[in-house]
C-alpha cells in the first residue's frame, strides 16, 4: 500500500465537491436533452450529435468525481486528476481564478505522499488497451469530418439560402463541449506509455465512457477485465481466491 497523501484543505474538497455537483447537472440535463430529442429528421446526424455531446458530460462528471474521491482518500493520483479536472473550469471563464487557486495548493502546498507507485520494473500496459485508447483518441478524426464537412454540407442542402461557412458555429460548438472526451482517452495512452498512475486511473475511465457508447460495449468490457487483471499499483488488485488444504492424521 502507497503511503496516504496529506489531508487536503476543506475548501478544496468543498471545490470539487461543488464542481462535481455542477457537472452532474450538466450530465442529467443533455441526458434528458438526448432522450427527448426530435430524431423523426435525419435520426442517424441528430444521434451522432447528440450521443457525442452526451458523453463528453458523462466524461466531465467522470473527471471530476475522480479528483473528488482521489483527494478525500489522499491518492497520490488525486492531484492529476484534480489538476485536469479543474482545468476544463477555464473554459467558464468565471472559473479561471478558482482553477489557478486550486493548481496553486496542489503543487505548492500539498503532499502526494508517493509521485508514483508504478516501476519500471512494473509490466507494461497490456497492448489492448494501449490500442483501445489510440482508438478512442483516434475518433476525433471522424469527428472533425462529421462536424466541418459532412454537417455542413448537409445542412446546406437543407437551407441553400445560408452560405456554408453559416454552419461551422454549430460544429464548434459541438467541438468545445465534446473536449472532455479526447482529452480523457488522449491522457489515458500518455499515462499509459508513460507509466504514471493516473494513466491507468483514466483507462479505467476509459472503458467506462467505450460502455456507455453502446457500440463498444463489448470493448470497454474486455477493457475493463485486463485492467483487473493487470494488477496496477493504483487499482484494486485481483486477488486469487486462497484455498487451504488442511492434512490431519485420521483415528
Amino acid at each position: 500500500m502507497p503511503p496516504l497523501a496529506s489531508k487536503a484543505p476543506w475548501w478544496l474538497i468543498a471545490t470539487f465537491v461543488v464542481s462535481t455537483l455542477v457537472a452532474l447537472a450538466w450530465a442529467a440535463g443533455w441526458t434528458l436533452a438526448m432522450i427527448n430529442a426530435d430524431y423523426t429528421s435525419h435520426p442517424v446526424e441528430n444521434l451522432t450529435l447528440n450521443a457525442f455531446v452526451w458523453e463528453a458530460s458523462v466524461a466531465m462528471l467522470g473527471l471530476q468525481t475522480l479528483a473528488l474521491v482521489g483527494l478525500y482518500t489522499r491518492r497520490h493520483w488525486g492531484r492529476a486528476m484534480a489538476t485536469v479536472a479543474s482545468g476544463f473550469w477555464i473554459f467558464t471563464v468565471i472559473g479561471i481564478p478558482f482553477a489557478a487557486l486550486v493548481w496553486w495548493a496542489l503543487h505548492r502546498r500539498w503532499n502526494p505522499g508517493v509521485e508514483s507507485t508504478f516501476t519500471k520494473d512494473h509490466p507494461s500496459a497490456p497492448p489492448y488497451l494501449t490500442g483501445l485508447t489510440i482508438a478512442g483518441a483516434s475518433v476525433i478524426l471522424v469527428w472533425l469530418w462529421f462536424l466541418y464537412i459532412y454537417l455542413p454540407g448537409l445542412l446546406v442542402q437543407l437551407a441553400p439560402s445560408v452560405p456554408v461557412s453559416g454552419w461551422y458555429w454549430i460544429g464548434t460548438f459541438a467541438l468545445l463541449f465534446s473536449l472532455p472526451i479526447w482529452a480523457v482517452q488522449g491522457l489515458a495512452l500518455i499515462g499509459l506509455r508513460q507509466k504514471h498512475d493516473w494513466g491507468a486511473i483514466l483507462a479505467m475511465l476509459t472503458c467506462v465512457l467505450w460502455i456507455l457508447s453502446g457500440i463498444g460495449l463489448p470493448f470497454g468490457i474486455a477493457g475493463l477485465f485486463l485492467l483487473w487483471r493487470w494488477q496496477h499499483p493504483a487499482l484494486p488488485p485481483a486477488r486469487p481466491r486462497n484455498v487451504a488444504i488442511s492434512l490431519s492424521p485420521s483415528g
